[in-house]
């Protein structure tokens, strides 16, 4: 066998993470649409117990001040700027971040050798190698997902595509779906972890119906763990923005901290839709069959033995 050095066997993770630095860098510091000092000098206040959104000392306040902000919660011009100005401001920025992110995500696999293919003779010689719930709840998550990331653009870019009923539908129907996507999210995040060997089986069978066969590769490792983290991110922050439902009576530091909430759930769609195209490269466009596969349940053994020699190792474990 050869050895390989750290360098060589852990590059995806050093190109990926100085990438994701630089990205980070640049949509925080250069094309972000809230104001970032504001956030942290927010985030502070909050993990000392202070929710209110009311930066500026409260002891500092006049009076009468104070007794406003008792009422009403914080003066609109110490909150709202921060977010919904700046939102406003640099909204035709908002593009930008996702253009950039498709550049990077098409540089990377000029580079690569573009699409695999497995030379099939024996096309009758199949394994299963996904079960009915396995199939449901992957197709489900492809569905679902690209239903929110569709709505969640016709949000973000509302300036730009207008009102009207089709956007007041959209924006209802990726609340609803969104809360949907919570359970598939979380069943997707249980079955797709593979780092799992030391683990006992009390029945194999059992298992290869519940989890996904095989190991990861470091990329796909990679992109799981960003669909874990970021995914996260989107459904405490979704959920969190649909449950706080303001009316009449709702004051100004629960608006603040919605407004806060969605700058994060911007965020994570923002990083997760790069890893998201990465990974429906990978399996849907780079690899030719792969979709036939998570339909029927079945894959050629020619197949398995040329792009993914883990699963056939796995199900010779089992027998």
């Amino acid at each position: 066998m050869q050895s390989k050095s750290f360098l060589s066997e852990y590059k995806a993770y050093f190109i990926i993470g100085f990438l994701f630095i630089l990205l980070t860098y640049w949509y925080f510091f250069l094309a972000t649409i809230a104001d970032i000092g504001y956030v942290f000098n927010f985030t502070l206040q909050m993990l000392q117990g202070n929710f209110t959104g009311q930066l500026v000392p409260f002891d500092s306040l006049t009076h009468y001040q104070q007794m406003e902000v008792g009422l009403f919660g914080p003066n609109y011009d110490a909150i709202a700027p921060e977010v919904i100005r700046a939102f406003e401001e640099r909204q035709h920025l908002l593009p930008l971040v996702f253009l950039v992110e498709f550049f990077l995500f098409l540089t990377m696999f000029i580079v690569a050798k573009g699409r695999k293919q497995a030379h099939i003779t024996r096309a009758s010689d199949t394994v299963q190698v996904y079960s009915l719930f396995q199939r449901v709840v992957i197709l489900l998550n492809i569905i679902v997902m690209a239903y929110l990331f569709i709505t969640g653009f016709s949000i973000t870019f509302g300036n730009v595509t207008g009102g009207g009923s089709m956007a007041r539908y959209m924006r209802a129907t990726h609340e609803i779906v969104g809360l949907g996507w919570i359970p598939i999210w979380l069943i997707m995040t249980i079955i797709a972890f593979k780092d799992h060997k030391y683990f006992v089986r009390p029945s194999t069978k059992l298992w290869n119906s519940i989890f996904l066969r095989g190991t990861y590769k470091h990329m796909d490792r990679i992109n799981y763990y960003a669909y874990v983290a970021f995914g996260a991110t989107l459904v405490f922050s979704g959920f969190i923005i649909w449950f706080i439902v303001p009316d009449s009576a709702t004051h100004a530091e629960f608006i603040q901290f919605k407004r806060f909430i969605l700058f994060f759930h911007f965020l994570g769609s923002a990083i997760i839709s790069f890893f998201t195209f990465e990974t429906v490269y990978s399996m849907f466009a780079a690899v030719k069959g792969y979709i036939p596969g998570v339909v029927t349940g079945k894959l050629p053994v020619e197949y398995l033995d040329q792009l993914r020699p883990d699963v056939l190792e796995e199900e010779a474990l089992a027998n």
